[in-house]
Parts: structure tokens; sequence; C-alpha cells
């Protein structure tokens, strides 16, 4: 007897099982590699026990300035579209700990993201009405009728470039405090997710320390955030529109 083809759901049920474990066994694998060369991770460890030390006692020597420089370099990084954010988070966790550090993050990245997109507003726009007006009013009607969602999907599961979505909202009618409130909800769990591995990393005092089950989690986050997020992602999608 014939059986019958699997349903597009069916299908991609099965490819996030599929993706999920293997991202579940290169950790697995990851870890037992560690485990067999945790010999050779001596010195290194010595090296980032140094090193943590040194950035523990600057941030609490210069706390407010820790704090200050923080929160405007990541809003410099967001603003302008540089590398480097994801470093400033796990440092920001070893050095703030995961509440404080994901808000100073947060706070800049949102406000990064509202600069760049004001930016865009006040000096792409204007040019791009000249060029291609007819096709910007059909984007605006999209972003009109949907934008909020859009704008949430995107800083929820980021499959644009972070800089591209700030640019685009820049061209639309949507208004900056909207903007702003959606993209820091929806950045939260991925800054908190960076923010708190750092924290983890920055309590790594010995070897053994790499294997508990605190780091790991984090780590484990880490890794499969974006697939942990696609249900919800997905459940928003099909949600009926008011």
């Amino acid at each position: 007897m014939n059986q019958a083809p699997p349903t597009p759901a069916r299908r991609q049920s099965v490819t996030a099982a599929l993706r999920w474990w293997l991202g579940f066994s290169f950790l697995v694998l990851a870890l037992a590699w560690l485990s067999s060369t945790s010999q050779h991770l001596s010195p290194n460890l010595a090296a980032w026990q140094e090193w943590q030390s040194g950035f523990r006692r600057l941030v609490e020597t210069y706390w407010l300035l820790a704090v200050a420089l923080t929160f405007v370099l990541h809003t410099l990084l967001a603003a302008l579209g540089l590398p480097g954010a994801s470093l400033l988070m796990l440092a920001a966790g070893s050095g703030f700990g995961a509440a404080l550090g994901t808000l100073l993050c947060l706070g800049g990245c949102t406000a990064g993201a509202t600069l760049a997109m004001l930016g865009s507003r006040r000096w792409l726009q204007p040019w791009v009405r000249r060029r291609h007006g007819a096709r910007l009013a059909g984007i605006e009607a999209r972003i009109n009728a949907d934008g909020a969602a859009w704008l949430f999907s995107l800083r929820l599961v980021p499959v644009v470039p972070f800089t591209v979505v700030n640019l685009v909202a820049g061209l639309t009618a949507m208004r900056a405090w909207t903007f702003t409130w959606i993209s820091f909800v929806g950045m939260a769990a991925g800054t908190f997710v960076y923010v708190n591995a750092g924290s983890e990393l920055g309590h790594v005092r010995q070897l053994a320390d790499l294997h508990s089950p605190s780091l790991l989690a984090s780590l484990a986050a880490l890794a499969l955030l974006p697939w942990l997020l696609k249900p919800l992602l997905h459940r928003l999608r099909m949600a009926p529109r008011q």
C-alpha cells in the first residue's frame, strides 16, 4: 500500500528535530574533545584567570565609567553596524553579571538601532523617495499592515542582518517609539543568552568549572537559541490578526 507523502508541517518538524540533534551531538563531541585535551589547557586557563581578575578589578575600581563605556560602546557598534557586539556582550556578562550586563547591552543596542533608523529616515529616505518612490510606497504599505510583527520576528530570529533592518525601517513611516520598544523586547532573549554565557564563563576558575551544569546549559542555549525560538515565531505568525 502506498503511503501518503509527508505534509509540509511534517517535513518542517522532522527538519527541526534533525537540526536539534545535530546541534546536541556537536556539543557532546566538543565536550568529549575538551575532556580528552584538558591537560593542555592549564597555561591558557592561567592566562584567562589573570585577564579575568584584572578585568574585574577595573570594573570594580571604575564602576560608573565601565557602565557608561559599555553602554556607549554598544550603542556605537549598533548605530554604525560594526562587528564586535557578541564579544562585548560576553565581556559585559563577565564583568557585570547577567542582570546588569543584559540591561546595559540591550539598552545600548536598542539606542544604537534607533539612531541608525532615524539617520536612515533623515538622510537616506529622501533620496530613496526621489529614485524609487513607487517601490517604496509598496514597502510602506506592507510595513503599515504588518510592520510590528515583521520587526519583532526579525529581532527575535535575525535572519536579516541587523543593520539592514534598521535602514529599511527608516525608509518607512513606522513610529520611532514603536521601532524602539519592539526592538527592545525582540532582542531581549538573545541578549540575555549571550550575556549569561559571559557571566558563566567569568566564574571559571579551574578545569572542572568547564563541565559545570550552569555553564553547559548557557553554552547549549547559546548554540540552540535560533531553533528554540522558531516555534514561538511560528506561533506568532499563525496567530489571527485583529
